[in-house]
């Protein structure tokens, strides 16, 4: 899904996540084991944490990447993408 979009519409921060995320192994370990949560569950952590995000007023690009990834299929597209960059 993130490759079939269009590279101006893929949010900034949703790339600098991305990369993170295959380059932090840590970070990675963390990311994949979120899919163990319910979708609900799931959503509702994300959807959180981009609020918090910015209440606290940190980096606007990374609080929506935050909110997309509160979408299943945003989720999803992530997890691939990360597991065919790791190749896992």
């Amino acid at each position: 899904m993130l490759q079939a979009m269009a590279p101006s519409v893929i949010p900034e921060g949703m790339v600098r996540f991305t990369h993170a995320l295959v380059e932090d192994a840590s970070l990675r370990a963390w990311f994949l084991g979120l899919e163990q949560l319910s979708t609900s569950l799931r959503q509702a952590a994300f959807s959180q944490m981009a609020q918090q995000m910015r209440a606290d007023k940190e980096d606007n690009d990374l609080a929506a990447a935050a909110s997309a990834l509160a979408r299943p299929e945003i989720y999803d597209a992530v997890v691939k993408a990360v597991r065919e960059r790791c190749q896992l």
